[in-house]
């Protein structure tokens, strides 16, 4: 069975595949290896509905997260997810397990500027 976390965002996506690209160079200890962060995208057929569902108002992308290795996800799960909070900003960014339920932030993050 999978375990899979789902980005919901109201960055654009070129903006959002930017920071994903940003986030897999800074720690490619999580998410080259123990998560598979997956390429930003636009909106689906039904994605606006169901981010309207979490909250977020103006879905511009969305992204995957899905968990590789299941021996030591658990070891860094919170803290690379808390790190998506933190370059995506809690405003722009809510991350849900599955379709079903939100995995909030620890705390609030402005986001960040990345190159």
């Amino acid at each position: 069975m999978s375990i899979d976390y789902f980005g919901h965002s109201s960055r654009a996506p070129a903006d959002a595949q930017k920071r994903i690209v940003h986030i897999r160079a800074t720690h490619p200890e999580w998410f080259d290896t123990i998560l598979l962060l997956y390429d930003a995208k636009g909106p689906g057929r039904f994605d606006d509905e169901t981010a309207r569902e979490f909250g977020v108002e103006g879905l511009q992308s969305r992204f995957m997260l899905s968990v590789n290795d299941k021996e030591r996800f658990s070891d860094c799960l919170r803290e690379a997810l808390e790190y998506v909070y933190e370059v995506f900003g809690t405003d722009s960014l809510v991350i849900t397990w599955g379709l079903d339920k939100i995995h909030p932030p620890l705390a609030h993050h402005p986001g960040v500027e990345v190159p």
